[in-house]
């Protein structure tokens, strides 16, 4: 009949574990020297070799070049052996960097809104776009309400 482990853990209870078959104690406290390797391996992962052409450092200042940054991360992922890890934080990043740099733009779409709507004197002059059978019947309106 199977019973549990006679040994003590550091707290002082036992073991709870099921002893090996004809013993009094389980596998771990039986082999103490299987526990030591067990424990040693404990916390290691896999790891992967540096790649030997390892990713250069490039500006990336324009959505373009973010743009240009993915492209060459998915088709290095999908040629081989590419660390899965790196890949996944520069994917991360990348679409940070994306909303950081539309922001930019947004700002200075802004700014350039100010500067037109001061030059023309309404915030609509420079983003009224209409048909030109539209502007040649206001043309032919006002020259018309003219004479």
């Amino acid at each position: 009949m199977s019973q549990r482990c006679s040994a003590k853990n550091k707290s002082g209870k036992r073991c709870g574990a099921w002893a090996v078959t004809g013993a009094t104690q389980c596998a771990l406290h039986s082999d103490p020297e299987r526990a030591a390797e067990m424990g040693s391996k404990h916390g290691r992962r896999l790891t992967f070799p540096p790649p030997t052409d390892a990713l250069t450092h490039r500006p990336l200042k324009s959505i373009g070049e973010v743009s240009e940054l993915l492209e060459e991360t998915i088709n290095r992922v999908r040629q081989g052996p590419f660390d899965l890890r790196a890949a996944n934080s520069i994917g991360f990043l990348a679409g940070i960097l994306l909303k950081a740099l539309d922001q930019r733009l947004e700002e200075r779409l802004k700014h350039l809104e100010a500067v037109m709507s001061i030059k023309r004197g309404t915030d609509t002059d420079p983003f009224e776009f209409r048909s030109a059978k539209e502007s040649a019947h206001d043309q032919s309106a006002t020259t018309s309400q003219s004479n």
